[in-house]
């Protein structure tokens, strides 16, 4: 495959790269989080569309973002095991433990909760341990969007956004906003964004947004929109900071999706219609299987786009939708006993949590709501990107047997 680009052309053809293992839970976040709710630059500094409007970009920043400080929780982050045993301890007894020569002793007894009857443990069986509850999040500030008009909901709080939206849902900030692996002890982000990004670098997670059919960058009413996944790998600088203007074809073959969506962009912010919306997600393991039998995902039901287009030709904002609960603990799941007595995860009081907060996609016969609203901050910058071979024959953009490309606005 040849790509034009900037009157030269480029040949590049991407492998899947072998996925590092990551036996760490959730999904990092950062403040550095441009304009999530579609605040912010102007669109009158915007460029004008392409000619056959048709914009293509990959995906280079995807993590779940906090509002940085400790306010939110003000009775410090959720407790690991060991943390979380001592403190049930008598004040003495819990100098006694933390003593040197008890070292041995303590572990052997904080890590023996994490095992129960018929060798099952806390993070395999999660739901056959009665264990308390995470500290939540105690802020009414939060990132996210309006999901409540997409899909039926439970009754739960709302949060307002840090530039003043309000009727924010994100129920799994709330459960999850409070765990370290999340939100350092000085109430910056926490370690997982690292993990995040090298997943994406290495080609397992990529993802891609095909635009077709966009008049304008300021106001379109009906904009087609292509977010998927691509086995291609992205090509990094010295820094390891993704490269703008190189090649991807998006496939819609196992384990990887395809989703398309139709949109409006209005006052240059992209927001699509609310649709099912599942992304690839890998925790480690090799080939096309896991400890469940198949690759897991990221699910947003009932989900949703809001980005804004942002004069350096990138794209900014946000994912939201409802997540299935068990999907927000599958990586500690997969590493089952390992995640609970070497990282200290408390699989069944995360689980807890979240079902005691869900606040979507309601069981038709019990009427509990069985996932939990969520936003993912996006961020993208231009590429050639190609859809899966006579996908748009159909779909708005005639391509017939060849697949079309984009690629987004240069600034």
């Amino acid at each position: 495959m040849v790509t034009a680009f900037h009157g030269g052309a480029i040949r590049l053809r991407h492998k899947a790269a072998t996925v590092l293992a990551l036996g760490v839970f959730g999904i990092a976040s950062a403040a550095h989080l441009g304009a999530q709710d579609g605040a912010g630059e102007g669109s009158a500094r915007l460029p004008g569309p392409p000619a056959d409007g048709t914009m293509g970009f990959v995906v280079d920043q995807f993590y779940a973002p906090i509002v940085p400080g400790m306010d939110a929780c003000p009775e410090g982050l959720s407790p690991t095991m060991r943390e979380a045993y001592l403190e049930a301890r008598p004040p003495e007894e819990r100098t006694r433990l933390l003593r040197q020569e008890n070292e041995a002793e303590l572990k052997d007894r904080w890590q023996a909760e994490a095992f129960g009857p018929n060798g099952t443990n806390i993070c395999s069986q999660p739901d056959l341990f009665d264990r308390p509850l995470l500290r939540t999040v105690q802020s009414k500030v939060s990132w996210g969007l309006d999901l409540d008009g997409g899909a039926p909901s439970c009754t739960h709080e709302e949060f307002t956004s840090p530039s003043g939206e309000t009727g924010i849902d994100n129920q799994e900030y709330r459960a999850m906003g409070c765990l370290a692996q999340r939100r350092s002890r000085d109430g910056t982000e926490g370690e997982l964004v690292r993990g995040h990004r090298q997943f994406f670098a290495s080609g397992e997670w990529t993802q891609v947004l095909l635009l077709r059919g966009v008049d304008s960058l300021e106001n379109d009413p009906d904009v087609e929109v292509i977010y998927g996944n691509t086995p291609d790998r992205p090509a990094l600088d010295t820094k390891g900071q993704f490269l703008r203007g190189t090649s991807f074809t998006i496939s819609d073959v196992a384990p990887r999706n395809r989703n398309a969506l139709r949109g409006s962009i209005v006052d240059g912010v992209l927001i699509t219609r609310p649709a099912d919306i599942i992304l690839t997600q890998t925790w480690g393991q090799g080939g096309a299987r896991d400890i469940r039998g198949h690759r897991t995902k990221f699910t947003f039901r009932a989900g949703r786009l809001k980005l804004q287009f942002k004069p350096d030709g990138s794209l900014s904002g946000l994912i939201g939708g409802y997540r299935p609960v068990f999907e927000q603990i599958q990586s500690p799941a997969i590493g089952g006993l390992g995640a609970a007595v070497s990282a200290g995860i408390d699989c069944a009081s995360h689980l807890a949590t979240l079902k005691k907060l869900a606040d979507g996609i309601p069981d038709p016969k019990t009427g509990q709501c069985t996932a939990v609203s969520s936003a993912m901050q996006v961020n993208a910058i231009p590429a050639y990107v190609n859809d899966v071979a006579g996908a748009g024959a159909g779909a708005g953009a005639g391509a017939g047997a060849e697949a079309t490309s984009g690629q987004g606005m240069q600034p």
